[in-house]
């Protein structure tokens, strides 16, 4: 098992304050534009503001806990794959959707979208597995 965990090369602990800052801006962004404090093309916040959404969610999955053992690693991957599936069965289930019902759709299904709620589920799977373990 130790060989494996050396190929999933996580970044330090120390990245999550990154991740969180770059998370915590990215909204702030959003606000400073909505109260019209910022005078940018709206476009252009959306797209800085995914991006960095993203980024720093990133940031957050890859980022190694105070504890990371056996364990830990196993969890993680369980999480992966479990964020994996979620996103493909949503997909099809969104396909599926828009056959049946094509002039009322509510779900979101672009990409940022779809990597969003993976990346949520990933989260509480890996966090309600973790404190449960």
């Amino acid at each position: 098992m130790e060989r494996n965990q050396l190929h999933l090369r996580l970044l330090p602990t120390n990245f999550k304050k990154i991740g969180y800052g770059i998370l915590v801006l990215s909204v702030l962004f959003v606000f400073l534009f909505k109260l019209n404090l910022l005078k940018v093309d709206q476009e252009i916040v959306w797209v800085i503001s995914k991006i960095g959404i993203l980024i720093s969610l990133l940031i957050l999955a890859i980022t190694r806990n105070k504890i990371e053992d056996e364990l830990t690693f196993r969890i993680r991957v369980q999480a992966i794959g479990r964020s994996f599936i979620f996103g493909v069965l949503y997909v099809i289930f969104n396909l599926l959707l828009k056959l049946q019902f094509s002039e009322h759709f509510v779900l979101d299904d672009s990409a940022v979208g779809i990597l969003l709620l993976m990346f949520i589920f990933y989260f509480i799977t890996f966090h309600s597995i973790l404190y449960n373990r």
